[in-house]
């Protein structure tokens, strides 16, 4: 994996003197989320804010559990695998961590993740997940923990699965499991504050500015999290025997600024997630963090055009669910769209995975989605840290001849009649968004 990344804002790189610039990935040792071929699937609420996360197979369609399996024993077989065929694994596939096979009758090995026996649905998938939008139904929204089964299950005591990577990571009282979108995978923090835990290969170059994690005199050690005693007879906390530091130039939760403030700095992560090779993270001068080609060449989305306060490039403005931009897919670029965006293109045998998936375009090109949006470069962009496509609106009109494009868009109230078409009828293209 190649991923340069770093949160500053700027805000921060004004304070510490910063330019833009780079930091090495995560160690490879540090396990991946997801086995190839298992995708995960990020459920919203209305805001577009994450309410929890789902697992789902190489194009994100839901992976079941049933309430029936015991731990890492499958009870659906005959009629019942016919309904529910059970997620098998491809061959030469290797169980790690929290993910292990069962194996069934037939000697095939049956993916499961903490225990529980994954499956497919054979028929339609019911629409949306709780809670999405205008596809929540009375009472849903409480379900949504439960993770959805009488409004999203095919059948009484099935449910969609969770990633829940907080069950199988064990963390001390003071120390908290997050999902960090700009460290690509999931890392330590403060509880309350969210401050990133770091470990440094080395000592702090520049102490003031990195803040131990204190351990409680009567802390036991726990899981990967052990105690070492400071030279000051105090306790640390260390993860995998390295030791636990915040840093001080952090001004919100989940920026990692520590890492361009000391190179052999890196966020402590508990499980990382896959990134295709050639692609990477980048950090611009007075700018968040973007994601990029090997080249430089700045990443875009193309998502449905809205309204809302603030507009979308307000903080926290450029949000979208996964079922809105799998809505888009592809064909939201055809044609004259292709003559200024060009397709992120997908390895013949690539393989989905995480938040990543390999859509199909028209031509039969490969081509990577990113949370289920198509990614795409832009022409006028020629060297690292042009975003010459980002803001960019694609007004389509409602016209006879533009109603199925006017629908794609989510315009589709709209009297095709009216040359205006829907007010905000459009897409929108966006630097990829790496919310959390």
């Amino acid at each position: 994996m190649n991923m340069r990344h770093s949160a500053l804002s700027a805000a921060s790189v004004l304070a510490l003197g910063l330019a833009a610039g780079t930091v090495s990935a995560a160690d490879d040792s540090v396990p991946i989320s997801t086995p190839a071929g298992i995708t995960l699937v990020d459920v919203t609420d209305n805001q577009q804010k994450l309410v929890w996360r789902r697992l789902g197979t190489a194009d994100g369609k839901p992976l079941y559990t049933s309430n029936a399996d015991a731990a890492n024993t499958a009870k659906c077989a005959d009629d019942c695998a016919k309904e529910f065929p059970p997620f098998i694994a491809a061959k030469g596939a290797a169980a790690f961590g929290a993910w292990s096979f069962v194996t069934r009758a037939d000697g095939a090995k049956q993916w499961a993740y903490q225990g529980q026996p994954l499956y497919t649905y054979s028929g339609t998938d019911p629409a949306g997940d709780p809670p999405s939008g205008k596809d929540v139904v009375k009472g849903a929204a409480k379900e949504a923990l439960d993770f959805g089964s009488k409004a999203y299950s095919p059948k009484e005591g099935w449910k969609r699965a969770a990633f829940l990577p907080e069950k199988s990571t064990p963390t001390p009282a003071g120390i908290e499991l997050t999902t960090l979108a700009v460290a690509n995978g999931y890392g330590f923090s403060v509880p309350g504050t969210g401050m990133v835990m770091y470990v440094i290969k080395g000592q702090p170059k520049n102490p003031t500015m990195w803040m131990p994690v204190y351990a409680p005199g009567a802390a036991q050690a726990m899981g990967d999290f052990t105690i070492l005693t400071r030279e000051d007879s105090t306790q640390q906390w260390a993860y995998k025997g390295q030791r636990l530091y915040t840093y001080n130039g952090d001004y919100s939760a989940g920026d990692i600024n520590g890492t361009v403030e000391q190179k052999d700095a890196s966020v402590a992560l508990a499980t990382r997630h896959f990134q295709p090779a050639g692609v990477n993270i980048d950090v611009l001068a007075l700018r968040g963090p973007i994601m990029t080609t090997a080249k430089g060449l700045t990443l875009y989305t193309e998502s449905r055009q809205k309204l809302q306060y603030g507009g979308r490039e307000s903080r926290g403005g450029y949000r979208y669910s996964y079922n809105e931009a799998k809505a888009v897919g592809t064909v939201g670029c055809v044609d004259d769209c292709l003559k200024s965006w060009k397709p992120l293109v997908a390895p013949a045998n690539a393989v989905s995975s995480g938040f990543w998936e390999v859509d199909t375009r028209a031509d039969g090109s490969k081509q990577w989605s990113y949370r289920g949006s198509p990614l795409y470069t832009f022409v006028d962009d020629k060297k690292p840290g042009d975003i010459e496509g980002n803001n960019r609106h694609t007004v389509v009109y409602g016209n006879a001849d533009n109603i199925d494009r006017m629908k794609l868009t989510g315009g589709a109230e709209a009297d095709p009649k009216n040359s205006y078409g829907a007010f905000g009828a459009g897409f929108y293209w966006h630097t990829v968004g790496l919310f959390n």
